[in-house]
Order: C-alpha cells, then structure tokens, then sequence
C-alpha cells in the first residue's frame, strides 16, 4: 500500500480503549493497529478511516432510513449505541455494535443493512472486500493507497482552459507525467492523480470534467519545508504555464 505522506498523526492506544471502557463495546483489531499505525486519512480515495465516535448516528434513529425487521442486525433504537468507526465519500457509514460480530454497513443509497467479518488480521482486505462486494467490482481498488490527515495538508484548484487553446487535459498530465519524477501514477478515463511522498500530496487532473486541476501539498512547516517548498512551486508553474490559471 502506498502511503501518501509521512506525516502521520497515530492515535494513542489509550484513547481507544477509553472509548471501549465508555461505550461496553470492543473495536475490532484490525481497525485499532490501523489507528495506531497510520492515524485517520482516506483509504484508495473512497473510504475515510475515523476516530470511533458514538455521537455521529445517534440522530439517525429518528429517521426511517434502513429496513428494520427481526432479521435485521441491528433495531432502529440501536443506532443509539452504535460506534462509527468511518465513512464513504458517498455517505455510507461503517459502524459497530456492542452485540454485533463484525462491521455494520449503512448504506446512503439503499435501504439494506449488512455486516461484514472483520479480518483481524487487516482492515485493509475487510474495505476491499466490502468494496467488491457492495459496489459489485470484480477487483479492489489498485493499487491501493492511503491518504493520512493532518493540519499541514494544502489544496490549491486550478481552472483548465487548454482545450480552446488546442491542447486536451489528457494531453497535458501526460506531458506533466513525463517531465517530473512521480512515486505513483493511477489513472483511468475519468481521472489521473500523480503522487509524490516528497511533497505528501498529488496532482488530480479532473477528466470527466474537462476543467479542474487540482495540487494537494503539505505545508513548507515540514523538516524539509525548504525543498517541499521548491518542488511545489515547480509543479504550480509548470500548471500555470499550461493553461492553469487559479481558482478564485
């Protein structure tokens, strides 16, 4: 798994047994050695690992959003104490359950609760699985990274206007992937993002949309803030040099 920056921020393994304490309930392994190695970020752009947190679906309980039958796992009161342990980009929460062995899926989209096994051995092949099994993909996302979060992340947007000046965005990140070094290159047709650890962030060039271009980076405060700092300021020039003007 490529890790997109080496500035991780772990959670103390003290906090997550004081949430197990509080809440009579037992976080799964896999979910804690992941904390405790890699801290909260976002896992092959789809799915964020969080902080437990017994607050976030206590509101859904007033809400008839998922089926609730006696084959149901879980009752709509219980949403009450469940602990949501991370969440899609597409709104689906991942949760447990003091009387439930395994994960919790909640859908945003559909009215079905479902429970995966929890690997203990990696989170990492439980998300896939999940992966595979509700979006209906044959394989997981690959290759897999994980976007660690910290307060140093930056993300400065960039309008494209190439295609009226004869050159495509598919063009220019193929021009932008050659002439730099990059750790990673993953793209298909709606998207490219070249990553590259020394800055702890990447290009997205935007596909399907034709005009946005985005540089995540992490702040200069770094040990070597002065070099991340260069490198970044090459990659800006090279985008406004090319038809990338900033996105007010």
């Amino acid at each position: 798994m490529y890790i997109v920056s080496r500035m991780l921020k772990p959670v103390p393994q003290q906090e997550l047994q004081q949430v197990e304490q509080e809440q009579s309930a037992r976080l799964p392994s896999a979910y804690q050695r992941w904390l405790q190695q890699y801290g909260e970020g976002t896992y092959s752009g789809w799915m964020n690992i969080q902080r437990p947190d017994p607050e976030v679906l206590k509101p859904f309980a007033d809400y008839d959003l998922w089926e609730h039958s006696e084959e149901t796992v879980i009752s709509q009161d219980q949403l009450q104490e469940c602990i949501s342990i991370g969440s899609s980009v597409d709104g689906d929460f991942l949760a447990v359950h003091a009387d439930v062995d395994g994960l919790i899926w909640l859908p945003r989209h559909d009215e079905q609760i479902t429970v995966w096994p929890s690997n203990d051995r990696s989170l990492a092949d439980t998300l896939d699985r999940i992966y595979c099994g509700y979006y209906r993909r044959d394989m997981p996302f690959r290759p897999a990274y994980f976007e660690p979060w910290n307060e140093e992340r930056r993300s400065v947007f960039y309008n494209f206007s190439g295609k009226e000046n004869g050159i495509s965005m598919k063009e220019l990140a193929d021009l932008c992937q050659s002439r730099y070094s990059w750790d990673l290159v993953i793209e298909d047709e709606y998207m490219c993002r070249l990553f590259r650890t020394a800055v702890g962030g990447y290009v997205r060039f935007n596909y399907a949309y034709e005009r946005e271009i985005v540089l995540f980076y992490e702040n200069e405060r770094m040990t070597d803030g002065q070099e991340v700092q260069m490198q970044v300021q090459e990659i800006q020039q090279f985008l406004e040099a090319n038809y990338c003007t900033l996105h007010e």
